[in-house]
């Protein structure tokens, strides 16, 4: 059961990571079209900023969190079909 749960967090662990690339990757090229946006002709706004960070965070925490339920859930149905015997 202890390495299922190092498993889980390791798992988790690099989920979070690959997710927060991904997002930090993103918000480079939010900056950098803020930096063009003068000769570009676009109008950015920093709502649109604020609108990524948001749903970034929420990425990595739903990244992180979904391998451990996973492993929880499976757990779960393991336990209650040996009891059901």
């Amino acid at each position: 059961m202890g390495a299922e749960k190092i498993a889980a967090f390791y798992e988790s662990w690099n989920a979070m990571w690959i997710e927060m690339l991904g997002a930090n990757l993103e918000a480079s090229r939010i900056a950098l079209s803020f930096w063009w946006s003068p000769w570009s002709g676009r109008k950015s706004s920093m709502h649109r900023a604020s609108s990524h960070a948001q749903r970034a965070a929420l990425r990595i925490i739903g990244s992180g969190v979904r391998p451990i339920h996973r492993r929880a859930v499976a757990n779960a149905g393991r336990l209650r079909r040996r009891q059901a015997r």
